[in-house]
């Protein structure tokens, strides 16, 4: 290719991304008119809902249109300026959040001086004013006046009530500190880097003086405050609910739900309200069975009081759930844990399923290339790397939570994000076949049933 027409290539590259951006920003906008009945505002209290696919589909493209875009047209040292420093504003988020400045703010919606917000925090006025204009500018927070601040829709979420807080202080406190900041020391580690044990992950290698030769499961054991924490964090996480996608609404009278691994019943308050009349049965440790009982009787109380809505404790990696169950569910627990764990759980459900049973994984879904001259199997549905071009085809930044979560996982757990394929592959080795996937954009529902 000449000179010239790499130029005239390259620029035509540019204004399809625009035409990309404009495209999939009118479908956003679309899509929250519909589902909201407005276009969200910066100083908006945060939405409470979980997206619909239809926004999920279009900020994907949006997403990774703007990041290819500016990438394209930054300088070079830009960006790696960028990156280096990437980690100074999970460093700010953190000490917003233990600083509570967004709940000192929750009833002023004037804002107040950053000598008010640092008195009631106890800390230095100029260092905390700082990193709070620091994140005015990814709009956490907004500076109404010099050194005035006051909250918007970014800080909103994170005031010690809200489970997206909780979810934040979960990642920048124990697995940024234990974690993020060890990966390469653990990768290099002999015994470490090369293990998947989930007592030799990097967040191990970082609690191995105070707790060797433990999960971060054990070391929560000792540290029961931030186990809650953990539990409330993981009610935050709308992305891809399962009645989005899967027809709930629709299953019979009576249909027998049981959501193992179920935490605080985060997934299964959306699944009673969608469907009321199924009888649905929450498993999970006995602690966490408890408090799935208060949030629920909070979030779905009829249910709950009419005897629709069962707790059973459970240790799924010991034992079997409830038998007989028409559709067992599992909302991210298998990506917590190394394959040879995971057969281990999808036994104990083989062995409750009856033949009509079907097994319901919902999980994070990585998109991956096949390898070169292989296709995918035909009988697994898997979503197709299909990004609209010049983007990459698995959408880049647009489409990067899922390999962000595979590191995060595999940082705290030694365990992984999977394909479809991937899961297919360990279902087929305890006497689970494919039936289909349900595709939630992101988040996947694989469909299993017994051999």
């Amino acid at each position: 290719m000449s000179a010239k027409k790499d130029v005239e290539k390259r620029k035509a590259d540019v204004r399809a991304l625009l035409a990309l951006i404009n495209s999939s920003t009118e479908d956003a906008m679309a899509s929250w008119e519909h589902d909201e009945g407005t276009v969200p505002g910066l100083d908006d209290e945060p939405e409470d809902t979980s997206p619909s696919p239809v926004l999920l589909r279009s900020m994907r493209v949006l997403d990774g249109a703007c990041y290819q875009l500016t990438y394209l047209l930054r300088p070079t040292f830009m960006t790696s300026i960028n990156q280096a420093w990437g980690l100074i504003e999970a460093a700010c988020m953190r000490v917003a959040i233990h600083s509570k400045a967004a709940d000192f703010l929750n009833d002023k919606p004037d804002g107040a001086h950053i000598n008010e917000i640092a008195k009631n925090a106890g800390l230095d006025a100029d260092k905390l004013g700082r990193i709070l204009r620091l994140l005015t500018m990814k709009h956490v927070f907004r500076e109404v006046s010099k050194d005035v601040f006051a909250n918007n829709r970014g800080s909103y979420a994170i005031r010690s009530s809200d489970p997206r807080c909780a979810f934040l202080g979960f990642m920048v406190d124990e697995v940024n500190k234990y974690g993020f900041s060890n990966v390469y020391d653990a990768l290099a580690d002999p015994e470490y880097g090369p293990s998947r044990d989930d007592r030799r992950s990097v967040f191990s290698w970082g609690i191995r003086d105070e707790m060797p030769n433990a999960n971060i499961f054990e070391w929560y054991n000792k540290h029961p405050e931030l186990f809650d924490r953990f539990s409330r964090a993981m009610t935050a996480i709308k992305l891809g609910l399962i009645n989005e996608f899967y027809p709930v609404a629709s299953l019979p009278v009576d249909t027998k739900w049981c959501d193992v691994g179920g935490g605080m019943g985060g997934a299964l308050v959306h699944v009673a309200n969608t469907n009321p009349k199924l009888r649905m049965t929450l498993q999970d440790m006995p602690n966490v069975v408890e408090q799935a009982r208060q949030h629920m009787l909070k979030e779905c109380p009829q249910q709950v009081k009419g005897g629709r809505v069962s707790f059973v404790p459970i240790d799924f990696m010991k034992e079997p759930p409830v038998p007989d169950q028409d559709i067992y569910y599992m909302r991210f627990i298998i990506h917590d844990w190394p394959d040879a764990n995971v057969l281990n759980i999808m036994r104990n459900v083989r062995k409750a399923m009856k033949p009509s049973s079907r097994y319901l994984i919902h999980d994070l879904v990585l998109t991956v290339p096949t390898d070169k001259g292989a296709s995918q199997s035909k009988n697994v549905n898997a979503p197709a790397q299909n990004a609209p071009p010049p983007l990459l085809p698995n959408y880049g930044a647009g489409g990067i939570r899922p390999f962000l979560a595979d590191i995060n996982i595999m940082t705290a757990l030694n365990a992984r994000e999977r394909s479809v394929e991937d899961v297919v592959h360990l279902a087929n080795q305890v006497g689970l076949e494919f039936v289909r996937f349900w595709d939630g954009v992101e988040t996947g529902a694989i469909e299993l049933k017994a051999a």
